[in-house]
């Protein structure tokens, strides 16, 4: 998504607007949620982590060419404090998945190899703009920070394991919808930057696509 900057920064502004419009919520509405979704990840520069691995491969004698998926099964589980109609502030883990790779092996003999590259956000906080926009239809907007973490495990054809974790900006946006005043769905985007590192694992930025039920108490 080319623009997704731009929309979620907009989506931020929109919301700090209206922060001082009057909430549907009152004071002894305050509340408590905890939720869940499942949905689909995307790696956006998986070249960057096969030609790493490609580099480790040919310090070991090896010339490789490694190819790695870019989408897998996301879920993730969350749980945050709604201040009013406006506001939520809110920590999750998110699973990125298992990104399967294929190691083509050209030299010193022909051969194949495999390995995963597996990915999370053991944790993420963010602060949750909201912005009404038809009866229970609401516009969503997420700003945060991600302490993201990647394990490369490869068998052949020299065994390689290893992991790097960092701390980078969260960005989401989305739509929900309020069923009851306990339960909301909502759907959402939401891009984790720099996942991984350039010079051990290989990085690439990750986005995720999720549906998610929401129950507040």
């Amino acid at each position: 998504m080319k623009n997704w900057k731009s929309l979620v920064w907009s989506s931020i502004l929109a919301v700090a607007g209206l922060s001082h419009a009057p909430g549907v919520l009152a004071a002894d509405e305050l509340s408590w949620y905890v939720g869940g979704g499942l949905g689909m990840s995307d790696a956006q520069r998986t070249t960057s982590w096969g030609q790493q691995v490609d580099a480790i491969f040919l310090t070991n004698g090896f010339t490789t060419n490694t190819l790695i998926s870019s989408h897998e099964t996301a879920w993730k589980i969350f749980g945050g404090y709604q201040f009013n109609q406006n506001f939520a502030v809110e920590a999750g883990y998110t699973y990125f998945g298992k990104f399967d790779g294929t190691t083509y092996i050209s030299a010193p003999a022909p051969g194949l190899g495999a390995g995963k590259w597996e990915a999370s956000s053991p944790l993420n906080v963010a602060v949750v703009g909201t912005v009404p926009v038809w009866d229970r239809l609401s516009a969503i907007g997420k700003l945060g920070l991600a302490y993201t973490k990647v394990t490369v495990t490869v068998s052949a054809p020299t065994p390689i394991s290893l992991s790097a974790s960092r701390v980078q900006p969260l960005l989401g946006v989305g739509l929900k919808y309020d069923f009851t005043k306990a339960f909301t769905v909502r759907g959402e985007f939401e891009h984790f930057n720099n996942v991984g590192d350039g010079s051990n694992t290989g990085q690439t930025a990750i986005n995720v696509w999720s549906l998610s039920g929401q129950y507040h108490f």
